[in-house]
């Protein structure tokens, strides 16, 4: 019996720290919790107050998506506000991941993280209320155009559209939009399901969205460049775009079939 005493103890130092293992930690900036950070609001995707760098009781798509991440994560989501200028800029974040419906760009990559997609978008042209309405690109050229500073849509305007007359400028969609009601702007780009959701929200502010040009863009959640957490969140993405999760979420926050708007060409 003496000979088996050793054999015994061996199994034992090795079953013990086993069956006590536990899951690693998810690598947040705080521990059990999920630091999600929004933008300027945008009806549908993010509507609250905004005092500093605090959100305040946000809700919409994105939160209600943060929301699942947190529950299949085990985290209490926190929300912040952090400016879209600056987004992209490499450095420290003070988030863990941010929802600003951002397009996921080889050019963003290079300084930060993005996760798997949680929504496709093409660019859309919303009008002010005395702009002439476009049936093709050929006539938004003629236009006075507007774009929010560092956004795809003003990348298309520069890039590809080449309008006859410089386009506006703005460093936020609230000015952006403001721009349009003033007829200062005569045709916003900015995302489609962005332009026809503000149109939607404030019946009779503007003139029609009369259109989307096609662009193929994604979005993408934001995380810091080299994130130990961006390839946990991209398979939590993953298994809600599977699980039929984030579908349900856009059809109860949107509503709107933006396949349907009309293609500028």
């Amino acid at each position: 019996m003496k000979r088996f005493i050793p054999l015994l103890a061996v199994a034992a130092l090795v079953v013990v720290p086993a069956a006590s293992a536990r899951p690693a930690a998810v690598p947040t900036i705080h521990p059990g919790q999920l630091v999600v950070a929004y933008g300027d609001p945008n009806p549908g995707f993010v509507n609250g107050s905004v005092r500093g760098s605090k959100f305040i009781n946000p809700k919409g798509y994105e939160v209600d998506l943060a929301k699942a991440i947190a529950a299949k994560l085990k985290l209490k989501p926190v929300w912040m506000y952090t400016p879209w200028t600056g987004l992209f800029a490499p450095g420290t974040k003070k988030f863990d991941v941010s929802f600003q419906e951002a397009t996921i760009t080889a050019q963003r990559k290079k300084t930060v993280d993005f996760s798997s997609t949680y929504m496709n978008a093409n660019q859309g042209v919303l009008l002010s209320k005395q702009a002439p309405v476009p049936h093709s690109l050929a006539d938004l050229r003629k236009m006075q155009t507007c774009a929010q500073a560092d956004t795809t849509g003003l990348q298309y305007i520069q890039d590809q559209l080449k309008p006859e007359k410089k386009p506006l400028i703005y460093p936020t969609t609230t000015a952006l939009y403001h721009s349009a009601q003033l007829n200062q702007c005569q045709a916003v780009i900015l995302d489609v399901p962005l332009v026809s959701l503000e149109a939607k929200s404030k019946p009779g502010a503007f003139g029609p969205v009369a259109g989307q040009i096609v662009t193929h863009e994604q979005y993408g959640a934001v995380l810091q460049k080299g994130s130990k957490l961006t390839s946990t969140i991209d398979n939590v993405i993953k298994s809600l775009t599977k699980d039929g999760t984030i579908g349900r979420l856009q059809k109860k926050w949107f509503n709107i079939d933006f396949s349907k708007v009309t293609v500028l060409k």
